[in-house]
């Protein structure tokens, strides 16, 4: 017999210190995937700026159609104001949980083909061929994703959530 820890089922003290260990151990997560540069996203930005953020709002959290909201709806030109009349008021985020709720399973490659559609009837400043790509890479990094050294295709395709690192697929 001996004292102290039993010896089980030919698990020695030192294997049930390392299993032990390891059960205490934090869990590690695999790095979110970096799909973007910061410069994209920056590019991103200004275009959102100059079109997007007049419906969507600066903080890219959409219309609900409250009073107060800036910019007022009256200052907005006329195809946008029809599109949030014909909306009813109702603009959807482009960032935060209930956007995620939406996309967060989705691609970024699905993601971008409809910012793609959008930037067709609101263009930017600037608009080519790339803009499209620039809002998705400043959309994922207001929706917690972080960029890194390779640009956002339009081949890309990785779950928004798992970008953002709210999830490890």
């Amino acid at each position: 017999m001996t004292r102290g820890w039993p010896v089980h089922a030919g698990i020695s003290r030192t294997g049930l210190i390392c299993i032990g260990a390891l059960l205490a151990a934090p869990a590690t997560h695999a790095a979110s995937p970096r799909v973007f540069t910061a410069e994209q996203a920056r590019a991103g930005k200004a275009a959102y700026e100059s079109s997007c953020g007049l419906c969507h709002r600066a903080a890219l959290q959409g219309r609900t159609g409250a009073p107060g909201e800036l910019p007022d709806v009256n200052t907005l030109p006329a195809r946008m104001l029809q599109t949030i009349d014909q909306a009813g008021g109702q603009i959807p985020p482009l960032a935060g949980s209930s956007f995620m709720v939406k996309w967060g399973a989705k691609s970024t490659r699905e993601y971008a083909q409809r910012v793609a559609s959008a930037v067709g009837a609101f263009p930017p400043v600037g608009r080519n061929d790339d803009t499209y790509l620039l809002l998705t890479a400043y959309f994922l990094q207001m929706n917690g994703a972080r960029p890194g050294k390779i640009a956002l295709t339009a081949a890309t395709d990785v779950a928004l959530d798992v970008a953002a690192g709210r999830t490890v697929r």
